[in-house]
């Protein structure tokens, strides 16, 4: 009897120090998770911006990347296609840099001055090309 109870305190202690350490885990890899920085982004004419603690004396932002989006970087050509990276559709295109509010895209072969928050719709096979500053479509 008194070797049941041992062991049954033994495995009680075991657990209990077995639980602690996972909510210690998980309370841990929680307060890493980005969801839970929801406190960190702004949204400014439906335009996601994070919020940079330098940045938020100054009064600016910068453009958080969201799944899906496309960064077009400046001086390189891409071409809208079906089943690869940039694919034919409306975007919406959206300035990469604090800076620049206007910026100028190639597309179609016709250079253009975009503002952000634009949208441009690229037809398959069309190439569009970033000119002035790196671009996010979304």
């Amino acid at each position: 009897m008194i070797v049941a109870v041992s062991v049954l305190a033994i495995l009680a202690g075991i657990f209990l120090i077995a639980a602690v350490a996972f909510a210690a885990l998980y309370f841990r890899e929680r307060d890493k998770d980005p969801g839970n920085a929801a406190d960190k982004v702004r949204i400014i004419g439906g335009v996601r911006y994070s919020v940079d603690d330098a940045l938020v004396r100054e009064g600016e932002a910068n453009v958080t990347l969201q799944k899906n989006d496309f960064v077009l970087k400046s001086g390189v050509t891409y071409v809208a296609k079906k089943g690869e990276g940039l694919l034919p559709g409306t975007y919406t295109v959206l300035a990469a840099s604090d800076a620049a509010h206007s910026f100028k895209l190639r597309a179609g072969g016709l250079v253009r001055t975009f503002e952000h928050g634009d949208s441009l719709v690229l037809a398959d096979g069309e190439e569009v090309c970033a000119v002035s500053c790196n671009v996010i479509l979304r």
